[in-house]
C-alpha cells in the first residue's frame, strides 16, 4: 500500500473513531420529567449516562435513586425541579420522613457528581449531603437559608464557592479537608467552627459583614496570607487561624471586636504583624504562640492581663508596645524563650507575674521596674529561669527597693534605686532654661552654658544623658515611644532646672 493510501485510510479510521464519541457523548445526556418517587421509573434503563437534567418534582425516593443507582452521573440538572416532603418506607439514612425543598442529608455524599444546578426554591442543603463527592463547582441559590454540618466537607476537587447573604446558618465543619478550595465569597455573617479547615489551597477570602468567626474556622489553612477583618467583627473563635500563612493582621478598624479566643493566631510562622484595636479587652490563652516572625504587636489598652503562652517563643518580637501600662498580671510561660532581648520596662499596673514567664531571657541585661510604687509584684515559679540574674540590672523605685532586696526571685538581681518623678521635679529650679520640639527634635535652651541634659518619661524612666559643651543641646526623640517628658538640666554653674513637656 502506497504511503498515500495509508494515510487516507488512518484519517478515515481517526474520524469514524471521533464520530463514535460524540454519538456515545450524545447518547450519555438524558432529559426527564419527573413525578414524587418516580424517577427510577422515567430514567428506566438510562441509569449509566453521565448528564442528568430534571425537570418536575423530586423527593427523598429519588435522591436515593441517583446515587444508588446512576453511579456513573457527572452533571446533575435539577434547576427545574421542585423538591417535595417524603413520608414512607425507609430511605437513604433509613429515615421514613424528609421535608421539602431541601437536598437530603447525605444524600449525593461520594458520588461522582462533578456539577450540579440547584432549584431556585432550595431552602436547606443538609447534613453531609454533598461530602466526599467529586463536585468542582457550585452554585448555592440565594433561596438557601441554611447548610448543614458538613455539607461539603472533603470535596477536594472543590474550586470555589460564594455563599449569599441569605445563608444564616452555616454548619460545622461544611467545607472542612476541601483540599482544592481555593476561592470563598461569603456573605454569612457568622463561620461556624471548622467550616474551612485545613482547606490547604485557600488563598482568598471575601467576607464583608461577619459578626463572629468560629472555633478552627481557618485553622490549618497554609495558603492563606491575609484576610480583611471587618469592622462589624466582635468575636474570634479559638483556634480561629491556627496555623494558617496569615502575613499580617489589622484590627484597627474592628471597633466591635471585644474577644479573641485561645491559640487563636497560635502556629502563625508567616505573621509578622499585628496591629491590635485598644477597645479588645480578652486576649485567649496562646493566642500568638510560637509565632516566631512576629515583630511588631500592640496591646490593646482594654486588656488588663498578658495571658499563660500568649507570646512563648516569640523570638523577633519588639517589645515597645507588647505590654501596655495597664497590664496587671503576666501569666505562665507568657513570654518565654525571647532570647533576644536585652532591655524591658514592666508595666506600672504590674502585680503579678506566672511560673516562667521570662524563662530562657539569656540576653537580658536591664528590667525596669521603676514605675512600679505600690507593691513588689507577686511571682509564680522560676519565672527567670536561665536568667543570670546577677548580670541584670533591676531598676526599682527608691521606696521599694528594700523590699525588692527581700523578696524571692527579685533579690538575686543587681538592684538599682531610681529616683521618683516627684524627686526630680522637687530639685532647684531655675527660670533660665525653655525646652520646645522641631518635629522629633527636642531642643533645650540655657541662658548660659549646659553641663547635662536628662530625659525621663512619666514614670522616672531614664532614656538618655548628653553632656553639652554650650547653651544649647538637640535631641532626637523619634525611637521613644513617649509623649511626656521631664527634662532635667543642669548649668554649668550647678543650678538645676526640670521642665515637663509634650510631643
Amino acid at each position: 500500500m502506497r504511503n498515500s493510501d495509508k494515510i487516507l485510510a488512518m484519517n478515515i479510521k481517526l474520524s469514524l473513531v471521533s464520530l463514535m464519541a460524540s454519538i456515545s457523548l450524545c447518547a450519555s445526556a438524558i432529559t426527564v420529567t419527573s413525578t414524587p418517587g418516580n424517577l427510577g421509573s422515567v430514567v428506566g434503563e438510562n441509569i449509566g449516562e453521565t448528564s442528568l437534567v430534571v425537570s418536575g418534582e423530586m423527593n427523598a425516593a429519588d435522591f436515593e435513586f441517583v446515587a444508588e443507582k446512576m453511579t456513573s452521573l457527572i452533571s446533575l440538572d435539577l434547576s427545574g425541579v421542585s423538591i417535595v416532603a417524603y413520608s414512607g418506607s425507609p430511605v437513604l439514612l433509613g429515615k421514613t420522613d424528609y421535608v421539602a425543598n431541601s437536598i437530603p442529608a447525605y444524600a449525593l455524599a461520594g458520588t461522582k457528581i462533578e456539577s450540579i444546578m440547584l432549584p431556585g426554591s432550595l431552602t436547606t442543603i443538609e447534613e453531609g449531603a454533598f461530602s466526599s463527592s467529586k463536585i468542582k463547582s457550585i452554585t448555592i441559590p440565594s433561596s438557601v437559608t441554611t447548610i448543614g454540618v458538613g455539607a461539603f466537607s472533603n470535596c477536594d476537587d472543590l474550586t470555589s464557592v460564594t455563599i449569599p447573604s441569605t445563608v444564616s446558618s452555616l454548619g460545622s465543619h461544611a467545607f472542612v479537608d476541601c483540599d482544592k478550595l481555593a476561592t470563598v465569597e461569603l456573605g454569612v455573617s457568622i463561620i461556624s467552627a471548622s467550616a474551612f479547615a485545613r482547606c490547604m489551597s485557600l488563598n482568598s477570602v471575601t467576607a464583608l459583614n461577619l459578626i463572629e468567626i468560629g472555633e478552627s474556622a481557618f485553622s490549618g489553612c497554609g495558603a492563606l496570607e491575609e484576610f480583611a477583618f471587618a469592622s462589624s467583627l466582635k468575636t474570634i473563635g479559638n483556634s480561629a487561624f491556627q496555623a494558617s500563612g496569615l502575613k499580617t493582621i489589622d484590627f484597627s478598624a474592628s471597633e466591635s471586636l471585644d474577644s479573641i479566643g485561645a491559640w487563636a493566631f497560635a502556629q502563625c510562622k508567616s505573621l509578622t504583624s499585628a496591629v491590635m484595636n485598644d477597645k479588645t479587652s480578652k486576649i485567649g490563652e496562646g493566642a500568638f504562640f510560637d509565632d516566631a516572625s512576629l515583630v511588631t504587636f500592640n496591646m490593646p489598652l482594654a486588656c488588663t492581663t498578658a495571658p499563660n503562652y500568649i507570646f512563648k517563643g516569640n523570638t523577633s518580637i519588639d517589645t515597645a508596645n507588647v505590654l501596655n501600662h495597664n497590664i496587671t498580671s503576666i501569666g505562665d510561660y507568657a513570654l518565654m524563650d525571647w532570647k533576644h532581648v536585652t532591655t524591658f520596662t514592666l508595666p506600672s499596673s504590674l502585680a503579678y507575674i506566672g511560673s516562667n514567664a521570662f524563662e530562657g531571657w539569656t540576653s537580658l541585661s536591664q528590667l525596669n521596674a521603676e514605675g512600679i510604687v505600690n507593691e513588689v509584684p507577686a511571682l509564680g515559679e522560676n519565672v527567670w529561669n536561665e536568667v543570670e540574674q546577677v548580670n541584670v540590672t533591676l531598676n526599682v523605685a527608691k521606696d521599694l527597693a528594700n523590699d525588692f532586696r527581700a523578696a524571692d526571685q527579685w533579690k538575686e538581681f543587681t538592684i538599682n534605686e531610681v529616683s521618683s518623678v516627684e524627686d526630680i521635679l522637687a530639685e532647684e529650679t531655675t527660670n533660665r532654661v525653655r525646652a520646645y520640639f522641631v518635629g522629633y527634635d527636642l531642643i533645650v535652651k540655657a541662658d548660659s552654658e549646659i553641663a547635662e541634659v536628662s530625659i525621663y518619661d512619666s514614670s522616672a524612666r531614664q532614656y538618655a544623658v548628653e553632656t553639652a559643651n554650650g547653651d544649647e543641646v538637640v535631641i532626637n526623640t523619634s525611637d521613644w515611644d513617649c509623649h511626656l517628658y521631664i527634662v532635667k538640666v543642669i548649668l554649668a554653674d550647678g543650678s538645676v532646672a526640670t521642665i515637663k513637656i509634650a510631643r
